[in-house]
């Protein structure tokens, strides 16, 4: 996402698969842009702007439904608010891709173009904003499973298509493009040496069931984010790494083992051997009960496109 005028041109890059920003890179050509890396809270709404030098350009303090009560660094101007929302300078409000939103009374101005499937109060934003967030202005309820749709239902925003003629954004329920690991080894280890299997075996059903015993060859990776968060936390005892990965060839455990299968929840895609460290996108910090802190670490050793 970038924006251009006569004197400025800014880019604007998220996290895989969401609406949670990385990075704010300032000017043109690749010479003259300066970079700048968003910090943010466990909403993923931008709570500084720092250089690579690690000085703070940009600082703000939030009211509950984000409106900014202090500006405490302000040296270059952030627009970005909540997750999905820019800031518009000339009417104060925020604009939420399918309508605007009014941070100061944490409403917005316009119904909700889904209708009564986005809840009974067409101008709220959502219940609880300290713990969900609404990054299309379409739903009420803080996402995953909590917004997933019943099967041979046909999504809201499909019926109503309030997405024609505009650009297609990431979407965080559909992670057709990468591949998820839970991980408490620091960064810096993992994207040196990529991640190794634990030894030689390759019978695929021993390794779902225990891939160190006997030591498999295989990695285990998810294409569910969710589930690899679970692995991430420690299964809600210690802290760790969420990281992604480019979806590299493996086997699919719950394709090949049908009912065998035994944690099909897991979503497993077992790679053989290893994962190189040039697959392996970036890591992010995960609390205990497996919720993000501080902001995704970028691989240096990532393969570019």
């Amino acid at each position: 996402i970038a924006e251009h005028r006569k004197d400025k041109h800014r880019s604007y890059i998220y996290e895989p698969d969401s609406f949670r920003p990385l990075a704010l890179l300032e000017g043109f050509g690749p010479k003259a842009t300066k970079p700048y890396h968003y910090q943010l809270d466990h909403l993923g709404t931008p709570q500084e702007l720092t250089t690579p030098e690690g000085e703070i350009v940009w600082s703000a303090h939030y009211r509950a439904y984000g409106e900014i009560s202090r500006l405490d660094i302000g040296k270059i101007d952030n627009p970005l608010r909540f997750q999905g929302q820019y800031f518009d300078q000339e009417s104060g409000l925020h604009y939420n891709r399918h309508r605007y939103y009014n941070p100061d009374i944490g409403r917005y101005l316009t119904p909700d173009p889904v209708r009564l499937a986005g809840g009974i109060n067409g101008f709220q934003y959502v219940s609880n904003p300290t713990g969900w967030v609404d990054p299309l202005g379409l739903n009420t309820c803080p996402g995953g499973d909590g917004c997933k749709q019943q099967s041979k239902i046909e999504s809201p925003t499909e019926q109503l298509k309030v997405d024609e003629q505009t650009p297609s954004t990431p979407t965080p329920q559909k992670n057709k493009s990468y591949l998820y690991r839970g991980d408490s080894r620091e960064p810096d280890e993992i994207f040196e040496k990529g991640f190794e299997s634990r030894g030689e075996s390759t019978d695929l059903y021993l390794h779902s069931i225990n891939n160190a015993s006997p030591p498999s060859n295989f990695v285990p990776t998810s294409t569910s984010r969710k589930q690899a968060l679970v692995f991430a936390s420690g299964f809600g005892f210690e802290e760790g790494f969420l990281y992604t990965l480019k979806r590299i060839p493996g086997r699919d455990v719950n394709k090949e083992l049908g009912t065998r299968s035994k944690h099909k929840n897991e979503l497993e895609i077992a790679i053989p051997g290893r994962i190189d460290s040039k697959h392996i996108i970036g890591a992010s910090p995960v609390n205990e009960d497996g919720t993000y802190k501080g902001y995704t670490i970028l691989n240096p050793n990532r393969e570019r496109p």
